[in-house]
């Protein structure tokens, strides 16, 4: 069995609202359910402990970047170093699948909704799923009623041979797998943006996730075109 957590970086509002990133991307991490229960979420739950003393913390990508809400002592070089190089390591033994779909404003005006990229995330992965005799979980986390709503309106009418259930789970519900698609998301983003850049999240760790063909490639990162 397999499980699938999607989340998202950026606004998918037609053109380029936030010029410094004028990208929208989801991702999707697919776990194997044995990797997810025996290693990546006691692994998440060791590390939490280890800098809270606890495993009520929710990581969000930004919170973490800019140290702020449970991440103010990252403020510290020497601490956020060690917290980053940990959580780096616990991303990369975690044996998830990362794929995305990337939406760059700049070379892309047509209007794309969020179900529309959700759409052709899941399609990317149809071939995977396609001989499940029930369909299979997909976890997200919830935008709001209106909006999951209408996602899962768009997700259940889709055609093809894979059938799909959508979950929708605020983010305080505190989800391993959510969190790091969350973690996922912003980097790849920032990579499509700016690629000659450093960018030692993605250079070091979520590119190693990434589903990759025969031939290196990354079939598994779709830039919208």
């Amino acid at each position: 069995m397999e499980m699938i957590y999607v989340d998202e970086s950026g606004d998918h509002a037609d053109g380029a609202s936030n010029p410094e990133y004028p990208v929208f991307v989801i991702v999707a991490c697919v776990f194997d359910d044995n990797d997810y229960r025996l290693r990546f979420v006691p692994d998440l739950i060791d590390l939490k402990i280890k800098y809270w003393s606890h495993e009520a913390v929710v990581l969000h990508e930004r919170e973490i970047r800019k140290n702020q809400g449970e991440f103010t002592f990252l403020f510290d070089r020497s601490t956020r170093e060690r917290f980053l190089a940990d959580l780096s390591l616990v991303v990369r033994s975690s044996r998830a699948e990362v794929v995305a779909v990337a939406w760059d404003k700049r070379k892309v005006s047509a209007v794309k909704t969020y179900a529309d990229c959700l759409l052709l995330l899941l399609d990317s992965l149809r071939l995977r799923f396609h001989r499940l005799a029930i369909p299979q979980v997909i976890i997200l986390e919830s935008r709001g009623v209106r909006e999951d709503l209408e996602i899962r309106r768009a997700v259940e009418a889709s055609t093809g041979s894979c059938h799909w259930k959508p979950i929708f789970v605020p983010k305080a519900r505190n989800l391993a797998g959510l969190q790091l698609a969350d973690l996922c998301a912003r980097p790849i983003g920032l990579k499509l943006l700016r690629p000659d850049h450093p960018n030692r999240v993605y250079d070091e760790t979520i590119s190693l996730l990434i589903r990759k063909a025969d031939d290196g490639t990354r079939p598994g990162l779709i830039v919208l075109d």
